[in-house]
């Protein structure tokens, strides 16, 4: 993730902050439909990064799409910006610091839990609930299935990761009859 990125996020996030706006949720709906837009029609992409296309040709394009998304105006402005400054390429970077930022106002660790085999939803909750008391902070979970694990699970938040695999205990299990 870019400095640049980061600060685009943030501008957003201030100026969709306001009384009477549709809010910070709303522009990361909105700059998802951007990035699906784009991925969807490469053609799309491909005019708004090209320099050779005159620049009010451009601004009428991205202007098309703002009407066709609907989006908010403060998101079709920096719709404009990052595409007269040619700065596309940082969109999906600016798209996951907006989404940490509108995270961390709002009191939400996002965890990926991997486990050898399905978690129910009671065995989700189960998790949710014990990140939660754990962390003090609402998490979001994401589940990944694993098989090679064995048994039990691997959490990671952020930059943390717990390990309480069968796996890693079989390991640490072998490491000890090593040393004797």
């Amino acid at each position: 993730m870019t400095v640049v990125a980061s600060r685009y996020a943030r501008a957003l996030i201030e100026a969709l902050g306001g009384e009477n706006t549709a809010g910070p949720d709303a522009g990361l709906e909105q700059l998802g439909q951007i990035k699906l837009l784009l991925e969807n029609e490469p053609d799309a992409r491909k005019l708004l990064v090209n320099p050779v296309i005159p620049s009010d040709r451009r601004d009428r394009f991205v202007d098309e799409i703002r009407r066709a998304l609907k989006l908010d105006a403060r998101v079709g402005k920096l719709l404009h910006l990052i595409v007269d400054r040619r700065r596309l390429e940082i969109l999906d970077d600016m798209i996951d610091a907006y989404r940490k930022m509108l995270d961390t106002k709002n009191g939400i660790v996002r965890a990926v839990v991997r486990s050898a085999s399905p978690l129910s939803a009671e065995q989700q909750q189960e998790v949710v609930e014990k990140l939660e008391k754990s962390l003090g902070q609402s998490v979001v979970m994401e589940v990944e299935e694993d098989p090679s694990l064995i048994g039990g699970l691997i959490v990671r938040i952020g930059s943390t990761v717990y390990d309480g695999s069968l796996l890693q205990q079989l390991a640490g299990f072998k490491e000890r009859l090593m040393a004797g």
